[in-house]
């Protein structure tokens, strides 16, 4: 359930979230759009919390890339946070440093070790 949770949350975040970045901005399609990921994005985050950490674990079953699902739950947060009191730069500035981390843990996932990389023959 967590896989299909993270999996499914994660590939319309990477989707929606180049539409977005290639459309206006302050629109009301982008604010709705825009809603939609951030909840995607936080999904994600939160469903890979019960997902393995990999060949570098830390603590339990969690490993290094759980920090970046911690760091993406505090950007979210942040960029959410800017634009609710006007700080459409910071906002900006958050959100496409969120993307670019999603894209991130994405490649990530191709690394050896990874079960995405086995499961497509890669390593």
């Amino acid at each position: 359930m967590a896989f299909t949770l993270h999996l499914y949350s994660s590939f319309l975040a990477l989707g929606l979230g180049a539409v977005l970045l290639l459309s206006p901005k302050g629109t009301r399609p982008h604010r709705l759009m825009g809603g939609i990921w951030v909840l995607a994005m936080a999904l994600s985050a939160l469903s890979s919390f019960w997902l393995g950490g990999g060949v570098l674990p830390l603590v339990g079953h969690l490993g290094l890339i759980h920090l970046l699902s911690l760091w993406m739950l505090v950007a979210l947060s942040v960029a959410m946070h800017a634009i609710l009191k006007g700080r459409v730069a910071q906002h900006r500035a958050w959100m496409r440093g969120a993307y670019l981390g999603l894209l991130g843990a994405f490649v990530g996932t191709l690394a050896p070790g990874r079960w995405v990389s086995a499961q497509l023959g890669l390593w």
